[in-house]
């Protein structure tokens, strides 16, 4: 998701609509008019310009009841997100960026990588499968994935737990993704929900090492969490 910053200022490409259908399908969203804007920061009849362009395309087959990306329109966004993911790995892994501006850089960069140049940062970086926000880097491997259990924090029943991924649409909240990085719920920390808990539809309460944090409800749904093993750490 484009930063605040950037919906503002910035018209928006073929590639970022794409780009917003293939994250929203991917995250099993509803796919409609009317999330792409809340994603982008857009008008209503901006999108509907946009999905009429991309209809006579060929890059979406279907606009109701949900919008749907065609094989075409597919490959074009995977390669826009994969291009995004491994760029902020880089941003991350090398330069030492923080959530918020390595997503925010990642915005820029990632019109301008090559196929080439993508292919040797993948291998330079390890061939990483995840951007640093946890989501995965598609279509640079055959390699399946692990599957896990994943769920929203805000649906998570009382247990010990790691922080999987960042839904993407969390990413372009600048405020919110410093408030998941200053509070330590990376991909990867480990915390606990407690047993006396939130009331239904109320905020979740994690421990997380000495800490006890109450999570604000919109970052709780937008935080995928698993179960942990029990030689994942106490602390």
């Amino acid at each position: 998701m484009p930063s605040k910053s950037d919906a503002e200022s910035a018209p928006f490409g073929a590639q970022s609509y794409l780009e917003a259908i293939y994250v929203l399908t991917t995250e099993n969203r509803q796919v409609q008019a009317v999330r792409i804007a809340e994603y982008l920061g857009v008008s209503a009849v901006s999108v509907s310009r946009a999905l009429t362009r991309l209809e006579k395309s060929g890059d979406i087959v279907s606009r109701s009841p949900e919008v749907r990306l065609s094989a075409r329109g597919w490959a074009k966004a995977e390669a826009v997100v994969r291009r995004h993911r491994l760029a902020e790995r880089w941003l991350s892994d090398r330069l030492g960026l923080g959530l918020v501006e390595a997503h925010r850089e990642a915005e820029r960069l990632e019109h301008a990588l090559s196929q080439r140049v993508e292919q040797a940062l993948w291998e330079d970086l390890g061939r990483p499968t995840t951007c640093p926000h946890g989501n995965p880097i598609p279509g640079l491997t055959d390699a399946a994935s692990p599957t896990l259990h994943v769920v929203p924090l805000d649906r998570a029943r009382p247990g010990r737990y790691i922080v999987d991924r960042i839904y993407e649409q969390m990413e372009g909240l600048e405020e919110r993704l410093l408030w998941i990085q200053d509070h330590g719920l990376i991909p990867g920390s480990f915390f606990i929900v407690p047993e006396v808990n939130h009331p239904v539809g109320g905020e979740p309460i994690i421990e997380i090492g000495e800490l006890v944090i109450t999570v604000p409800q919109d970052v709780a749904r937008q935080l995928m969490v698993r179960e942990a093993d029990e030689s994942s750490p106490a602390t």
